[in-house]
């Protein structure tokens, strides 16, 4: 039987939650929801375990990466690392990483294609998709996560 180790499970949408595993590749596949990826390595040796090609398969997006001005598709898992094993979080990572990652993120879908997690990243890719398009031509912005707003006249 697989040792069991103390991860998190973060969800679109949700808070990072605690789970207890079994410390397989094929667990974690199916937390994810498909074959995995690895990488992100967060302080404290920390890894982040993510679907591969989740973009490519339009799951939604989850939160920012905090390694990059990109973003993480579905549903991922943290967990700790050494040497080539995965190990327990210490309940300090669990305690910071449910905090940093407590939010879900906000996300502007512009087009077809481009994701934006930060208003300044968004003016940008606006204006770049502004600068191409031909007279006519419309734009869908569609938005994840976030607080609810509702405008009023």
């Amino acid at each position: 039987m697989a040792k069991k180790i103390n991860i998190l499970v973060v969800e679109p949408g949700k808070a990072p939650r605690p789970a207890r595993v079994k410390n397989t590749l094929r667990t974690f596949s199916e937390i994810v929801g498909g074959s995995i990826e690895m990488g992100c390595y967060l302080p404290q040796r920390v890894m982040l375990v993510y679907r591969e090609n989740g973009k490519n398969l339009g799951l939604p997006p989850n939160r920012a990466n905090p390694r990059a001005q990109d973003y993480i598709a579905g549903t991922f898992l943290l967990c700790g690392f050494e040497g080539n094993s995965f190990i327990s979080l210490t309940p300090a990572q669990q305690l910071e990483f449910q905090e940093y990652f407590a939010k879900p993120g906000e996300f502007m879908l512009l087009g077809a294609e481009t994701v934006c997690a930060a208003p300044d990243a968004l003016a940008m890719a606006v204006q770049k998709l502004w600068s191409n398009m031909k007279n006519g031509e419309s734009v869908v912005m569609t938005k994840w996560s976030g607080s609810e707003h509702s405008i009023t006249a």
